[in-house]
């Protein structure tokens, strides 16, 4: 079990992009561009053919073309910014526009999903990517290090393999003082990639306080954490097409998870339909957002597959969406000189 590199072809600028790729013991392989970190798939073995539960595309031009953070790291700040603006010691900063031309998704137009990372394969089993944002960009202050680590491990019990765990280590550094809010954002269908609608898979999200409310308009928290019971919300080992009727717009909310500060805390399970493949998330972050692909809208993937509307379900681990804007919810900044590390496991 070991890391390999292989060329996933030019961006438009010409500059070559790479395909990492690891295959565990228990058969399940992963691959990752250093184009974003984006997870580009996730292989179960199978008898018939590979069963691959990631929406992705067949090089690196279709992650550059398209803009739905296929499977990439987002950063500065996940989720949204209302009006793309903060006030953070007294200054007010005015961040890029990129969704709607009027909020800030994701971390703009270039964040961290948008660049070559550089990358490392330090062992067997371990290969780190880093990569240091400019001040600057996309109107964020300071110069931003980041470092993310991925591991790939193998559970056993009684000498058969039980289980494979890929853990994400994210950690950053800032000169100045800055927001900061970092996720994943894979799309997943646990019945194939190609199937089509995610809408059959199961999804049960742990221990949770309740979820977020949005405004259907701008998609933004309204500042509440409202429960779940009796509610479309209430998402404990539910087929997720039950109920998302009955949520305008799709799922587009965060979930406020009860673990504590600083503890990794199971946060959710997304399986197939027949329960034969499944994916657990961990982690330390205060919330887990889910996101149906309600914008996806047709995009050439993989293999000719075709990622139309709830083709793919996004689970991110993170901060709440415009946590910067309101004073209830636990804050992203930290200061000068400081650093801020996360840990995800799926």
């Amino acid at each position: 079990m070991s890391w390999s590199r292989k060329s996933f072809g030019k961006l438009s600028s010409g500059q070559e992009c790479f395909l990492f790729t690891i295959k565990s013991e228990s058969g399940v392989e992963i691959s990752v561009t250093d184009y974003g970190i984006s997870l580009v798939s996730f292989n179960f073995e199978s008898s018939e053919k590979p069963h691959d539960v990631l929406l992705g595309f067949d090089d690196v031009s279709g992650y550059e073309s398209h803009d739905f953070y296929s499977g990439c790291v987002v950063g500065r700040v996940a989720s949204r910014i209302a009006d793309g603006k903060f006030n953070l010691d007294g200054k007010d900063y005015q961040l890029t526009l990129n969704n709607n031309n009027d909020t800030h998704l994701h971390g703009g137009f270039i964040g961290l999903s948008k660049v070559v990372w550089n990358s490392e394969i330090v062992s067997n089993k371990i290969l780190k990517f880093s990569h240091v944002q400019p001040d600057g960009t996309d109107g964020y202050p300071g110069n931003l290090e980041v470092v993310v680590t991925m591991t790939l491990n193998t559970k056993s019990s009684g000498g058969r393999i039980k289980g494979t765990f890929l853990s994400i280590d994210m950690s950053a550094t800032c000169d100045e003082v800055t927001p900061i809010n970092l996720t994943f954002h894979p799309y997943i269908n646990m019945d194939g990639h190609d199937y089509g609608s995610a809408l059959d898979n199961k999804l049960t999200i742990f221990d949770y306080a309740g979820y977020l409310p949005m405004d259907p308009k701008t998609i933004l928290p309204t500042g509440e954490i409202v429960k779940t019971k009796g509610t479309p919300f209430n998402l404990d080992v539910s087929r997720i097409g039950d109920h998302i009727s009955n949520v305008p717009g799709g799922y587009d909310h965060t979930f406020h998870l009860c673990g504590k500060s600083g503890f990794v805390v199971p946060a959710a399970e997304i399986s197939s339909k027949d329960l034969k493949y499944r994916i657990r998330i961990l982690t330390d972050q205060p919330g887990i957002h889910v996101y149906s692909g309600n914008f996806l809208n047709g995009a050439k993937g993989k293999n000719g597959a075709v990622y139309d509307k709830h083709s793919g379900i996004a689970l991110e681990a993170q901060n709440f969406p415009n946590a910067v804007n309101m004073p209830s919810f636990s804050q992203l900044y930290f200061k000068n000189g400081g650093r801020i590390q996360e840990k995800h496991y799926i």
